[in-house]
């Protein structure tokens, strides 16, 4: 069985990840993950500035690196080398001026580049115990 990673996190559409995130109506500043009004019980001035948003599919690549080697503990997945499959974590500017830590994905590390375009999908993690979760990713937009 495949499901998301955590709920209020993302949506699918097609085949974009679309970020769920918040800004404040009183000063513009956007965050992902999103605030969660309900954490401000007793403030409803906070609650009501708080409004929820969908961010760009789209960015730029800010920054990246590869994970070459197994994660220590408490990394769950296959601690064998001979099962682990080195892979790309970047931060993608989006549109809306938030920097979102993602998986890069469809990609070679030779061929990542640092300003490239990218834009959002889905990639399925394995769980130790078999379980699917699907997660946000980005991979590079196609040239047209």
């Amino acid at each position: 069985m495949t499901t998301l990673i955590t709920e209020g996190l993302f949506r699918v559409d097609g085949d974009r990840a679309v970020l769920l995130a918040s800004r404040r109506r009183s000063t513009g500043v956007v965050k992902f993950p999103a605030e969660r009004p309900e954490l401000f019980d007793g403030a409803p001035e906070i609650q009501e500035d708080i409004e929820p948003i969908e961010l760009s599919t789209e960015g730029t690549l800010y920054t990246y690196t590869t994970q070459e080697f197994v994660p220590p503990l408490p990394y769950k997945g296959n601690r064998s080398p001979d099962v682990f499959k080195p892979y790309v974590v970047g931060f993608v500017e989006l549109a809306e001026g938030v920097l979102v830590e993602t998986l890069i994905v469809g990609v070679q590390p030779a061929d990542v580049r640092i300003g490239q375009r990218l834009v959002s999908t889905t990639t399925t993690l394995e769980t130790a115990d078999g379980q699917s979760l699907v997660t946000f990713a980005f991979r590079p937009a196609r040239e047209d």
